[in-house]
């Protein structure tokens, strides 16, 4: 049976995430993102400066509060309980990111966006290690692929 949940945006929800602890993020336009519990409260909110959209939300499997949200050509790092501040945020693309994919190694963080280019950035040493420019339009979408830490599809 279908729920509906309400009371977390007033904008059009564009991205959803759950994590493996049954906790759920939804970005929107406007630079919404609200985070969720298990029946659908919302336990959390931010509007990120400047207004961009949040296009992408991934929570990290090994750390299920730790969030990695796009908006605009930024991504942040938050944690689910706490909002308002981010932990890191990483302005590598130079167009607003679509989507964003974590290896199973969690070191390395992929960012589509709309120039067609794909960031790779290296999570623990903080830079992007890898430019990708094979699209000759909008990169909607980016994945690693599993038990292949190295191997990317998009």
């Amino acid at each position: 049976m279908a729920v509906k949940w309400t009371g977390g945006h007033s904008s059009p929800v564009l991205c959803l995430n759950a994590s493996k602890e049954g906790l759920l993020a939804s970005g929107a336009e406007g630079g919404d993102l609200t985070a969720w519990g298990e029946d659908g409260t919302p336990l959390g909110h931010t509007r990120f400066q400047g207004a961009d959209d949040v296009t992408s939300v991934l929570f990290s499997p090994s750390c299920p509060t730790k969030l990695y949200a796009s908006h605009g050509e930024t991504i942040s790092v938050l944690d689910v309980r706490s909002l308002k501040d981010s932990l890191d945020h990483f302005h590598v693309n130079e167009e607003e990111i679509n989507c964003l994919s974590l290896n199973q190694t969690e070191n390395l963080l992929a960012s589509a966006d709309d120039s067609g280019a794909i960031k790779i950035l290296d999570l623990e040493n903080k830079k992007v290690i890898r430019s990708l420019k094979r699209h000759s339009n909008i990169c909607s979408s980016v994945a690693f692929r599993p038990q292949r830490p190295q191997s990317l599809v998009s």
